[in-house]
């Protein structure tokens, strides 16, 4: 309810950045289906994303890769950009847009 007090910040939103999201709903279905992904490797995958502009109609860009990955390099992801400066730890990147009632994905393994 909005008057009680908001819980803290999650450990992993704070290390990584709250713009840093868990892969669920159609793009986890998208992802198993289309790619292949393996659950158990999905699971542990996580995804960024911004606003954006495809074919001339609002599209979410997303981003997907794999936080041990990061660790390992000692980066920071906090948001879309903050892979832009490490484009070989994007794993898949691409879009999702609502086209006729019906929600578009087109994402590409890098």
């Amino acid at each position: 309810m909005f008057w009680r007090k908001k819980e803290g910040v999650k450990k992993e939103e704070h290390k990584k950045g709250k713009n840093v999201k868990k892969i669920e709903g159609e793009l986890w279905g998208y992802m198993v289906s289309e790619h292949g992904v393996i659950v158990d490797i999905l699971q542990n995958l996580r995804q960024v994303e911004r606003h954006g502009v495809v074919e001339g109609k609002p599209a979410i860009m997303v981003r997907i890769f794999d936080p041990a990955a990061v660790d390992k390099k000692g980066v920071a992801i906090e948001d879309y950009e903050s892979l832009g400066d490490n484009p070989e730890l994007v794993l898949y990147e691409g879009y999702c847009r609502e086209t006729g009632g019906r929600l578009d994905m087109h994402i590409e393994k890098k």
